[in-house]
């Protein structure tokens, strides 16, 4: 005798409590949270200083223009007080993002250092913040007019010249010849070029470059913290390099 055994599932439905609140989103009464939409930047200034904008967004709209407040994370920055000034974070009426304005001042900037600013949202009353972390790293342009031609000559530093020409093949700065020293001098020459591309040469009377059979020669072209031109040793009777200045 088969035995049926009947399954019945008079309802499936489960009641939860209504104990739990239930979520609802709402743009307009609701919790507002802000947040960065971009978290990092690399930043150059100029000499006359820069202001950039950087963009937030916001879950709640108002028909009234909203301002949040911004801090800096002292203990990730190593800028300097001078060196930058914050503003707020403005979100105009009627909409969901905003920005917040950064100034950077060159001034107290030195060449080749980097500074880190790094600012952190701060929560409205009553709301939350999220990707609230924001990092600036920014260095000082450095513009190069006064360049400094140094020369360390070998032996026979009488068979050394050299000269900076402009894109219109005008002499524009020259140097040497040089005095004859065992084992070489150095000689240092400062020039000011305005804005353009050059070519700088160095010529050696003798037709063997820098190089008296026991010492090396050399030269650079530099501006502050940066490398123009180097070259030197062997080159014959003459080495030719392309540069700009500023461009």
């Amino acid at each position: 005798m088969k035995k049926y055994i009947i399954l019945l599932f008079i309802s499936l439905t489960l009641f939860s409590s209504c104990d739990e609140e239930e979520i609802v989103f709402d743009n307009i009464n609701g919790q507002t949270s802000i947040s960065f939409t971009e978290s990092s930047y690399n930043l150059v200034v100029p000499q006359e200083g820069v202001t950039i904008e950087v963009p937030v967004q916001v879950t709640t709209i108002s028909e009234t223009a909203r301002s949040y407040q911004v801090s800096v994370v002292d203990s990730l920055s190593t800028a300097t007080d001078l060196s930058y000034s914050i503003g707020d974070v403005e979100i105009p009426a009627n909409s969901y993002t905003g920005v917040l304005s950064l100034s950077f001042d060159s001034a107290t900037l030195l060449d080749g250092v980097v500074s880190t600013l790094v600012v952190a949202l701060t929560a409205p009353p009553e709301g939350s913040v999220y990707n609230e972390i924001a990092t600036v790293e920014y260095f000082k342009e450095i513009v190069c007019n006064d360049v400094v031609v140094t020369v360390n000559s070998d032996t026979y530093g009488s068979e050394t010249t050299w000269e900076i020409t402009d894109a219109f093949d005008v002499v524009v700065a020259s140097g040497g010849p040089y005095a004859d020293v065992s084992g070489g001098e150095t000689n240092v020459t400062d020039v000011y070029l305005e804005d353009g591309c050059y070519t700088f040469t160095i010529f050696d009377s003798y037709g063997d470059g820098q190089f008296d059979g026991t010492i090396y020669g050399n030269y650079t072209v530099k501006c502050s913290i940066l490398s123009i031109v180097d070259g030197g040793g062997a080159f014959d009777a003459s080495q030719s390099k392309e540069f700009c200045i500023n461009q």
